[in-house]
């Protein structure tokens, strides 16, 4: 599966958006006022996170995404905004509303090394009102565009509500669009025999309440069966950290795909790449297997890059 072949693959990104915001500096002194730290800011930079994320994975590794999602109507939704454009991803289907604060996370960072991070962030489940016109832009979408595969993109900071989750999963069934999940622990157990469930391993030992072992294939396809029981899904990849990728397809077949050991600078976005590469290549129905080498090796190249970065045509050189 080469990448050019996405060039007329349109995903769907519904999810919560947010910036990450970077400091960049250098701790040389203790602070007089307290016994804590002093970082002398050297450089600031804000990207596009959270799904905003995964729309731009999905262009840059030649697809084509529709971002849908709701932000505050304040400074940093418009330099969200900005941010997207930059990126050569559309905009016109991100809801400002007063009633909502757009979610900011900042890292400040001595050198190369993460020392705190603090978040600004409204994640109460936006109201009724708010709903409505989501799934009125849905439903506008599903109208003018070919969707070839819907993503969830769940940070638990409101917008994929118990309602959001059970008309979207509704209307794509009514569409025939398969849709891919990134959970979290709120509503994990709220999407339904979807095509593709990508949670993580804490994730999953959280939802399910039981220890697994990222080493061991049976411990794993244990908790994958026990997580069928309850979803329902058609196929699971369950990221492992270093372990790699976990699998376990619609016919019942499961593996270890191993990653290769990195120096990782920084697995945040990690995740994104990962279910962007996989709703990329499942809407073309390539192997569980071969997805989740693909989408190791992306992850690998994005975890050498400080911040949260998305994958490109150029991480694909090398693959093999």
């Amino acid at each position: 599966m080469k990448l050019s072949n996405f060039s007329k693959t349109q995903v769907l990104i519904i999810g919560d958006v947010m910036i990450d915001s970077y400091l960049f500096g250098e701790i040389n002194r203790i602070s007089p006022e307290a016994p804590v730290p002093v970082v002398e800011i050297d450089s600031k930079e804000m990207r596009a996170g959270g799904a905003a994320n995964v729309a731009i994975n999905i262009k840059s590794l030649g697809g084509k995404p529709v971002l849908l999602s709701v932000t505050g109507n304040d400074l940093y939704s418009r330099e969200l905004v900005r941010l997207l454009k930059e990126k050569g991803v559309k905009t016109n289907h991100l809801i400002q509303s007063s009633e909502r604060t757009t979610t900011v996370k900042t890292r400040i960072f001595d050198e190369d090394k993460q020392v705190m991070r603090y978040d600004e962030e409204d994640a109460e489940d936006m109201g009724r009102e708010l709903e409505e016109q989501l799934l009125g832009q849905l439903q506008d979408i599903l109208k003018k565009e070919k969707i070839s595969m819907i993503v969830l993109q769940d940070y638990n900071k409101g917008l994929l509500t118990k309602r959001i989750i059970k008309q979207v999963l509704l209307i794509a069934t009514k569409n025939a669009i398969p849709v891919s999940v990134d959970p979290k622990e709120k509503n994990f157990f709220e999407y339904q025999n979807v095509v593709l469930f990508k949670p993580n391993l804490k994730e999953l030992s959280a939802a399910i309440q039981q220890k697994i072992n990222p080493k061991d294939i049976n411990s794993l396809r244990e908790a994958a069966e026990e997580l069928k029981r309850k979803n329902r899904f058609r196929n699971l990849m369950l990221t492992l950290g270093p372990h790699g990728i976990f699998y376990y397809n619609e016919a019942g077949e499961s593996d270890i795909v191993a990653a290769k050991p990195i120096n990782a600078a920084d697995v945040s976005g990690a995740g994104d790449t990962v279910i962007s590469i996989a709703a990329l290549t499942m809407a073309h129905q390539v192997p569980l297997a071969s997805i989740c080498r693909q989408a190791n090796h992306l992850a690998g190249k994005v975890c050498r890059r400080v911040g949260v970065s998305p994958a490109t045509k150029d991480d694909m050189k090398g693959y093999r």
